[in-house]
Order: C-alpha cells, then sequence, then structure tokens
C-alpha cells in the first residue's frame, strides 16, 4: 500500500449564483463562499480594492479534513463523493451550462513516490457530473 495523506474539497465558481443557493442544493455546508459583485476582503475580514468578478464556493465535502491513503484510499474517497454527487447531476450540469467551474480536487502530501489510478469509470463519472478533477500535489505534510 502507498503511504501518503490528502484533502479533498469541492470547488465551484460561477459568473453570478448566490453561493447559498449552491448551498442549499447540494446541502453541503461551504468552508467558504463569496457573492459575485461583493467588495473584496481578506479571510480576516479586511476590505481589499475591488469587486469579487465572479461567485466561489468551496467546500469539505464531508468535513473530514486530511485523510490517510492506508484508512481509505484517494480513489475510494472520491468514489464516496461523487455517490453523494450523482442525485445532483442535473443541477451540477445547469451550473456548467452558464459557465461554471466545478473542480473535485485533492491535495496531496507526500514524502515519496506513489500512484494515484483514475479509472475509465472513473473519469466518465467526472464527465457525467461536468466535474473536473484537479490534483495539487505538496512535498511533505
Amino acid at each position: 500500500m502507498q503511504n501518503y495523506s490528502y484533502r479533498l474539497s469541492l470547488q465551484i465558481w460561477h459568473p453570478n449564483i448566490d453561493p447559498s443557493f449552491i448551498t442549499k442544493r447540494l446541502g453541503i455546508t461551504p468552508r467558504h463562499a463569496q457573492m459575485c459583485g461583493m467588495q473584496r476582503q481578506t479571510p480576516r475580514g479586511q476590505l481589499l480594492d475591488g469587486k469579487y468578478a465572479e461567485s466561489y464556493w468551496f467546500a469539505d465535502p464531508f468535513e473530514r479534513g486530511e485523510y490517510l491513503s492506508t484508512d481509505i484510499s484517494l480513489e475510494d474517497a472520491m468514489a464516496e463523493v461523487f455517490d453523494e454527487l450523482t442525485p445532483h447531476t442535473q443541477f451540477l450540469l445547469m451550473l456548467r451550462e452558464q459557465g461554471a467551474r466545478i473542480h473535485l480536487k485533492a491535495s496531496s502530501y507526500g514524502n515519496r513516490n506513489y500512484a494515484v489510478e483514475l479509472s475509465p469509470q472513473f473519469m466518465l463519472r467526472c464527465a457525467g457530473l461536468g466535474v473536473s478533477f484537479v490534483v495539487d500535489i505538496y512535498p511533505h505534510a
């Protein structure tokens, strides 16, 4: 078994949707959300110049934080996320048609080489939901 850790996040950028609508439809509480046209600010609330050019919604789908590959493989954890998203396929595809970008992102940490296998079935599930899979790799936890 390969030894690495990772975090999963679901990210949605949309030209102008109210992020609370995404929350309501998916039933997932975001860790961060911002509405298009609102004043930009730092995570601590300090105001910045300009306004947000698009709406953004970000969540840890199961609020699990960091996973260990020895407990559950990345592939299996992503399959669980897809199982949760599948009932919302039409909503996700509608967002894509409206110009949204939807990412299932794995931020991975490891101190040695490891591989993640994305089966044809996995890639079909991504495409069927209109979701891009993104891997963000860091050299250490």
